[in-house]
């Protein structure tokens, strides 16, 4: 199978620009599609008079049979679907709070099942966000790209104590006080463990999150539909282009999957080789310029009705995945209903 990926919104490390939300696209494909997109692209590229396509640059109404004749060579294709990864960027400060503070490979006071059952760890995620305002953020944010330890057990102590005088059920405020009170008690341990989270997560940017989502998407991909990866084709970019060949080559051929009891999610390496690994500029490339037109088809307001019909067309194939708070309640509610409906 091929995968293409493109992005939109880039941020790098600076979550708290005015475009909060960024996507990556992953076009999952049985077959190498690039040149058969081109037999749809090159006509419209050659009109216009330009190298690639650029969705966002050009009117709907330019677009929109351009859009079929792309999902026509897709849809001809023995199976292929889209991966659209989007993260709030803001919420990114939370969520690497919760992974710094509560893993408890790390923590010695953090239960288990606080930080591996997808439930806790997203309450975790919840009650953090709602105790840190604006300003811990980017403090936050900045002390952790800066690996400055002391600062980050000092933004933790503010939130406990935010906790502590919230009306959080006592079991949470007791988690919150116990792993950050080890935290400061441990503070030379702590250093080095954030020391070598900086090493490991040093790219870790809303790009670099979303690119590894896209390697479970691949494995789930191949997994449905019997085939192994060949070519991962991302859109060449200058910022991030060693830490996404590092990500690719560490983590790249693994799958990893939540056990649903609370107990460190299990990771297996996949049966198959990761396939060959791409960078290139999406001119060089007609799947990635198609990623480009379907995110455009997804990012847009469907008001007319050919442009319903096309979003429809796209929904199809689409999977969607989210980091964000909603997401984090939808989450915890989903698994509220579910232990309820067993208890019945």
């Amino acid at each position: 199978m091929f995968a293409y990926i493109d992005e939109t919104g880039h941020s790098g490390r600076n979550i708290f620009d005015d475009n909060e939300f960024f996507s990556l696209g992953t076009l999952l494909t049985a077959n190498d599609v690039a040149d058969p997109i081109g037999l749809a692209l090159d006509p419209f590229l050659e009109s216009k008079g330009v190298e690639r396509l650029h969705a966002n640059e050009w009117p709907e109404h330019d677009l929109i049979d351009l859009a079929h004749s792309v999902l026509d060579t897709l849809e001809g294709c023995a199976h292929w679907s889209l991966n659209l990864f989007t993260v709030h960027k803001p919420y990114i400060a939370p969520t690497k709070f919760v992974d710094l503070i509560f893993d408890p490979g790390e923590n010695n006071a953090t239960p288990g099942h606080w930080y591996w059952d997808e439930m806790h760890r997203h309450v975790l995620c919840l009650v953090t966000d709602s105790n840190m305002n604006r300003e811990l953020a980017e403090d936050f944010w900045g002390a952790f790209l800066k690996d400055d330890a002391q600062r980050l057990i000092g933004v933790a102590i503010e939130i406990e104590a935010s906790v502590r005088a919230s009306s959080e059920p006592p079991a949470i405020k007791a988690v919150f006080s116990s792993s950050i009170k080890w935290a400061k008690e441990n503070s030379d341990e702590f250093t080095l463990i954030v020391t070598e989270k900086r090493k490991g997560y040093q790219g870790h940017s809303p790009n670099l999150i979303a690119f590894t989502n896209a390697f479970q998407a691949i494995h789930q991909f191949c997994k449905a539909h019997g085939c192994e990866p060949e070519v991962l084709v991302h859109d060449q970019q200058q910022e991030f282009q060693s830490e996404l060949r590092r990500f690719y080559d560490d983590f790249g051929q693994m799958v990893i999957e939540e056990r649903g009891d609370g107990r460190f999610p299990s990771a297996d390496r996949a049966p198959y080789p990761k396939g060959q690994f791409k960078l290139m500029p999406s001119a060089q490339n007609r799947g990635l310029q198609a990623v480009d037109l379907l995110l455009w088809i997804t990012q847009r307001e469907a008001v007319t009705d050919q442009m319903k019909a096309l979003s429809e067309r796209v929904e199809g194939s689409l999977d969607r995945y989210y980091i964000s708070r909603d997401m984090s309640q939808a989450i915890v509610n989903m698994h509220i209903l579910q232990r309820t409906e067993a208890k019945r």
